[in-house]
């Protein structure tokens, strides 16, 4: 794994995940060498702490955040006191579903202020950009819905 660290990719990935996502960046490096080294049996929080040569409270702070916003799992296996990590297998579903619940939170409280606006004020306003604006929110909402639907219906093709 320290091998991903120098790799322009992998701080790239970092980055990202620190300006989108808001992580802190010790968060944003532990969650992209999850998706670096991308295995279902995860990695040990030991294993984070010599790779990363960072304390054990840090990486335990960047775990536990992770594994609160369901970015990622953890487990442990039979006989085991080791705690594994891994990415939610669901991610891309989790975070389409998120998405797809602010844009029709958005749609919803942008309608009423375009309807309030009609209705309660005297000042010119435009119309227009309120409609293409909720237009959008709906266009992008059923696409995401077609996506996720594709999602799950994937999802259940590989858990057979």
């Amino acid at each position: 794994m320290h091998q991903y660290l120098e790799n322009s990719l992998f701080k790239e990935v970092s980055l990202h995940y620190e300006k989108y996502y808001k992580l802190q960046p010790l968060t944003a490096k532990v969650y992209a060498l999850l998706v670096f080294v991308n295995c279902a049996e995860g990695v040990t929080f030991d294993d984070f702490v010599e790779v990363l040569q960072v304390s054990k409270s840090s990486v335990s702070h960047s775990l536990n955040t992770l594994v609160e916003i369901n970015f990622i799992e953890q487990y442990k296996k039979e006989n085991e006191r080791k705690r594994y990590f891994r990415i939610n297998q669901n991610l891309f579903l989790k975070r389409l579903e998120d998405v797809q619940e602010r844009l029709i939170e958005e749609r919803k409280i942008y309608t009423k202020i375009r309807d309030y606006k009609k209705s309660n004020t005297n000042v010119l306003f435009k119309d227009e950009a309120f409609s293409l604006y909720i237009a959008h929110l709906q266009d992008a909402s059923n696409s995401i819905t077609r996506t996720i639907k594709n999602l799950k219906l994937h999802i259940k093709t590989n858990e057979k």
